[in-house]
C-alpha cells in the first residue's frame, strides 16, 4: 500500500463514466493467461486469430469514450496495438472488443513470456442521453 497522499479522482463531464483496466499475457497460438485481479469486469479473453484477441466484458455499456492499449515485451520488438470492432454498445448484450498486435500492418502472435503482456484501458459513458 502506498504511503503517498491520495487525492480525489479526476473529474469528468460524463455523468456515468466507467473505466476498466485490463492486463493479460499472450501465449502464442493459445488463449492468453491472466489473473482475476488483472481482468475485473471481463468475462473472457480468447485468441480469435493470429495476433488477435476477443475481450468479452461482463456487462453491457452504452458508449465507448476511449480505448487505449500498450504492449510490454521482454525484448525489443516493433509491435503496435490496434483496436478492431467494438460490438454490442447500447444493447443489453455484453460488450466485446477486438484487439490486434500489429507488426507493420500484419497481426502477429506474441510468444508466452512472463514479461510479455498487453494492458488495456477502456472508458465508457453509461448515462442515458
Amino acid at each position: 500500500m502506498t504511503q503517498r497522499t491520495q487525492y480525489e479522482p479526476a473529474t469528468t463531464l460524463s455523468r456515468k463514466p466507467r473505466m476498466l483496466n485490463i492486463r493479460f499475457f499472450p501465449a502464442g497460438a493459445s488463449d492468453p493467461t491472466y489473473t482475476a485481479q488483472d481482468v475485473k469486469g471481463v468475462a473472457s479473453i480468447t485468441r480469435s486469430g493470429t495476433g488477435t484477441w476477443l475481450i468479452t466484458l461482463q456487462d453491457p455499456y452504452k458508449r465507448l469514450l476511449s480505448a487505449q492499449a500498450t504492449i510490454q515485451m521482454s525484448a525489443a520488438t516493433d509491435l503496435v496495438p490496434q483496436f478492431g470492432a467494438v460490438a454490442n454498445l447500447g444493447t443489453s448484450s455484453n460488450v466485446t472488443v477486438t484487439l490486434r498486435a500489429n507488426a507493420v500492418a500484419t497481426a502477429t502472435d506474441i510468444a508466452a513470456n512472463a514479461n510479455n503482456s498487453i494492458s488495456v484501458q477502456l472508458v465508457f459513458d453509461d448515462a442515458d442521453g
